[in-house]
């Protein structure tokens, strides 16, 4: 898996400006932008509470434009696709989604959103990592509006300074300051890196060998027998461990802070800071990277477009990604958004984590990957197969839904792909 990072600060200045090339250099027409006039639906699934936010922000798009209206509609989370899906296939879908980036693969194969027209100096201005988290066989599908890596919470009533390396955090867990956290492939996945290359390299190449993968799984093993250390799939119960002070860590991404107590004004009770999670043998930790994305219906008319293009290159801009951080405490995409740890700490420690999160390339596919990962982690974990076996085990199986040859995978030492496999060309 690529260590997608977030790049040098001297092309900061020029990312802020992409989103707008990304979405406009594609636009139909001529006309000026105070010239758009007409009506396109905004489909998400926020939270009531945020979804007000939103909606603030909407209206200041129509002050603008104030010949255009826009019609926000919020579904449910877990039926906001299959609606898309439907609403998409016959036509009627809305001219802008906001989603989940791991949905780009489905949409894209469905037909039922549109690639961004961009020209060759744009594409060498975009960083890795926003390339990764929107691109599908070399073209790029939607813009990357918030980020939700998982991070190192930890309860400053406890603790003064988070562990920064792994030897560190058993250390700490074994004098009394608990940790826990779910020992499943998306919740975890962040040791792997810690101890190799990662699952895919830059190209997609799927690096099983080099990854880290065994390396992660036999430290768990072992780990789940340590002193303070509490490896469980029950996340709720975890949580509850965490915010009645009985665990002083907790790995979570940054949704979660909507279920910390809180009084009648909504402040929070709970004193908790977030850290990058800890180090490992090879380097830093790498978490997935969720992204919540927009994405532009591919049935729209030139007008709708042009309003969807506007309208997306708003909510991307430096001025909504401050206000979805101030307001909403969110962690922008826009790498031109700067996060100032005395202002917005909560932010600025999962901003810390996006640095060295993951991406993992839309190619792939999600679910079986994930069913996959899953049955190393408690095939090991029960002590039912070695990490060694686990991981090839789980290396076979991705490169049997992929169709993978053995030119575009490496399987560890020991590990005999099938025949049908051991294609070089």
């Amino acid at each position: 898996m690529s260590r997608d990072a977030i790049t040098d600060p001297r092309m900061l200045s020029i990312v802020g400006l992409l989103f707008v090339l990304l979405l406009i250099s594609g636009c139909g027409g001529n006309a000026a932008d105070d010239e758009l006039s007409g009506r396109i639906t905004l489909w998400h699934s926020w939270a009531e509470e945020d979804a007000a936010v939103l909606e603030e922000a909407l209206a200041q798009f129509e002050e603008i434009h104030p010949r255009v209206r826009i019609a926000s509609v919020a579904l449910p989370r877990d039926q906001i696709l299959d609606e898309f899906n439907k609403s998409g296939n016959d036509g009627l879908g809305p001219a802008v989604l906001i989603g989940n980036d791991s949905w780009i693969g489905e949409l894209v194969i469905e037909g039922l959103i549109r690639p961004l027209s961009i020209d060759e100096k744009t594409i060498s201005d975009v960083t890795s990592r926003n390339k990764g988290l929107t691109s599908y066989q070399n073209e790029l599908y939607g813009v990357a509006l918030t980020l939700s890596p998982n991070a190192l919470y930890y309860n400053k009533k406890l603790v003064t300074e988070p562990p920064e390396t792994l030897d560190e955090l058993l250390q700490d867990a074994a004098n009394g300051n608990q940790v826990a956290f779910v020992p499943r492939f998306e919740e975890a996945y962040w040791g792997i890196q810690a101890f190799g290359e990662g699952l895919f390299d830059d190209q997609g190449k799927f690096t099983l060998a080099e990854s880290g993968f065994r390396q992660w799984l036999a430290w768990l093993e072992e780990a789940q027998h340590a002193p303070g250390v509490i490896l469980n799939v029950d996340n709720e119960s975890l949580f509850d461990l965490f915010t009645s002070s009985q665990v002083a860590y907790y790995v979570a991404g940054p949704e979660i802070q909507k279920l910390f107590p809180a009084d009648k004004e909504g402040q929070i009770l709970f004193d908790y800071g977030v850290a990058p999670l800890p180090d490992g043998p090879q380097g830093a930790a790498g978490s997935l990277l969720p992204a919540e994305t927009i994405f532009l219906y591919s049935y729209t008319s030139p007008e709708e477009t042009r309003i969807a293009n506007n309208l997306t290159a708003f909510l991307v801009n430096q001025q909504q990604g401050i206000r979805f951080m101030r307001e909403l405490d969110r962690v922008p995409a826009n790498p031109s958004v700067a996060v100032d740890r005395r202002i917005y700490p909560i932010v600025h420690g999962f901003a810390r984590q996006v640095e060295t999160a993951v991406v993992i390339p839309n190619e792939i596919q999600s679910q079986p990957l994930i069913t996959a990962g899953n049955r190393a982690y408690v095939s090991v974990l029960s002590g039912a197969l070695s990490p060694s076996e686990a991981v090839c085990q789980f290396g076979l199986e991705v490169a049997a839904f992929q169709e993978y040859t053995t030119a575009n995978m490496s399987l560890p030492q020991g590990c005999e792909a099938p025949t049908e496999l051991r294609n070089e060309e």
